[in-house]
C-alpha cells in the first residue's frame, strides 16, 4: 500500500496531467492501493487561498474543483492524523534529528509508518532522514 505525498497528488490536476502522462499511468495502476493524508487537503486549500490573495481567480478556481474531486473520489482513501500518528510525529522527528523535516513532511511520514505503507513522493531528500519507506514514482512499475 502507498501514501500518495501533496507532490505526487498534484500531478492529477487537470493542467498538470498531460505533461506527466508517463507518471500518472504508473499511478494509475497502483490506485487501489493508494492513500493520501488529510493534509495534501491542507496544502491544496493553502495554495488556493494564496491563488485568491493574488487576484488568480481562475487558477483558484481549477484548483478548487480538482480540490473537490479528490474529496469525491478519494473520500475512502484520504487519512487522518490519529492519536498514534500524532505521537509518532514527535518519534519520527527525534529519530531524524540532527535533520530538520517540515512539519507536514513529518505527518506524512508519520502516517505512512502508522499504516505501514510506502511514501511515493518526488521530495526524497525530505523523507530520506525519517527512516519511512518511499518511492520515486519513476521507479514504479
Amino acid at each position: 500500500m502507498y501514501l500518495l505525498d501533496t507532490n505526487i497528488i498534484s500531478l492529477f490536476d487537470p493542467s498538470r496531467r498531460e505533461r506527466e502522462h508517463a507518471v500518472i499511468e504508473k499511478l494509475r495502476r497502483i490506485e487501489g492501493q493508494s492513500y493520501f493524508s488529510v493534509l495534501t487537503l491542507t496544502e491544496i486549500e493553502a495554495g488556493i487561498l494564496k491563488l485568491r490573495r493574488e487576484d488568480k481567480d481562475k487558477r483558484a478556481d481549477q484548483l478548487a474543483d480538482f480540490r473537490d474531486g479528490l474529496l469525491r473520489g478519494w473520500a475512502d482513501r484520504i487519512l487522518p492524523v490519529t492519536p498514534d500518528i500524532a505521537l509518532d510525529i514527535a518519534r519520527i522527528s527525534e529519530r531524524a534529528r540532527p535533520n530538520v523535516v517540515e512539519r507536514v513532511d513529518l505527518i506524512i511520514a508519520a502516517t505512512a509508518a502508522f499504516q505501514g505503507f510506502t511514501v511515493i513522493t518526488r521530495n526524497v531528500r525530505h523523507f530520506l532522514p525519517t527512516g519511512v519507506p518511499w518511492l520515486d514514482p519513476s521507479d514504479l512499475p
